[in-house]
């Protein structure tokens, strides 16, 4: 078994213990983690629509290895769509987006066949969607059941997760961290301080070779007169250099943010109040350039020379 499959193994532990014994009508699996644990979820669907009572932990941690699931008939995920036209997933899941639940569910089967339903993840749910699946999961049918994904506890409904059995999957240690990489990259350290142990981003941001406009983006900002006219056009280069077309862009943004909120955290005690707020406002601009992007479709370029004017006008 890799140092990945160990990865959250007591969770996993719970998890067959509720297959053993009574499934709960919802499970809610919470964490940063996402792709980790819609991994877990998937898996734990596989097994719970193969309903053999004979299975041990043991094929439950065989199945998780194994990332080749085929598409059951029987497991239905929500997810956000990607909007091939806008280059970028929807905002949000709507309430249209979870209507085929209830059909998923409904389908006549004789045999006391189980169906489960993968919500990924319940934080993007808005208002209206959220009280459709509380509906669903208030008035259960027979052998259905839910797995939900969940980042920001706090953007569950009280009355969802009151409904649900909720496991937390909580940050990985240092060691575990550094043991779920294949190859030993320099960058992985750092990147652990960065994310705050972080798995996900940090394997984005090493895909996408961040760590070549780390340096010089920390100078940046510690020092906007440096900004040039030209500096857009590095930045720009970079990323065609180190993206697909159909690459989320977002994450390039999530980077810069975080290399200012670590920086704020490293000088807070011996900077003058107003050259922190002066981050702060950094941080910002790159939050609203990122929002504008992702949420109102900006094209890149103009949010990347958008972006630079801004900081270096602070």
């Amino acid at each position: 078994m890799s140092s990945l499959d160990q990865l959250y193994i007591k969770q996993k532990g719970k998890l067959f213990s509720l297959y053993q014994n009574k499934l709960p009508q919802s499970i809610i699996l919470s964490g940063w983690e996402i792709e980790l644990l819609s991994g877990i979820a998937i898996s734990f669907a596989e097994l719970i629509v193969k309903n053999n009572i004979d299975r041990t932990f043991e094929d439950f941690l065989n199945i998780c290895s194994n990332g080749n699931h085929k598409n059951s008939p029987f497991v239905y995920m929500i997810t956000k769509i990607y909007l091939e036209d806008k280059k970028r997933f929807k905002n949000e899941i709507y309430r249209n987006d979870i209507s085929n639940i209830h059909t998923f569910f409904q389908t006549k089967d004789e045999i006391g066949q189980k169906r489960v339903c993968i919500i990924k993840t319940i934080d993007d749910l808005s208002i209206e969607a959220s009280n459709s699946l509380l509906k669903l999961i208030e008035e259960p049918n027979k052998n259905s059941h839910f797995i939900i994904i969940n980042q920001n506890k706090a953007k569950i409904l009280q009355t969802i997760k009151s409904r649900s059995y909720f496991l937390n999957f909580g940050k990985l240690d240092k060691k575990s961290y550094l043991n779920s990489f294949d190859d030993s990259s320099q960058h992985y350290e750092y990147y652990f301080n960065l994310t705050n142990g972080s798995l996900e981003l940090s394997k984005k941001f090493e895909e996408h070779n961040l760590h070549i406009i780390n340096e010089h983006f920390k100078n940046l900002i510690c020092g906007v007169k440096i900004i040039k006219s030209n500096t857009p056009y590095h930045y720009l280069t970079y990323v065609k250099d180190n993206y697909n077309e159909e690459d989320d862009k977002t994450i390039f943004f999530n980077f810069l943010q975080l290399i200012v909120s670590n920086e704020i955290k490293k000088i807070h005690k011996y900077k003058s109040f107003s050259y922190i707020l002066k981050l702060s406002r950094i941080y910002q601009i790159i939050n609203d350039v990122s929002k504008n992007y992702s949420v109102l479709n900006m094209d890149f370029e103009n949010s990347i020379n958008s972006l630079f004017y801004q900081i270096k006008n602070v």
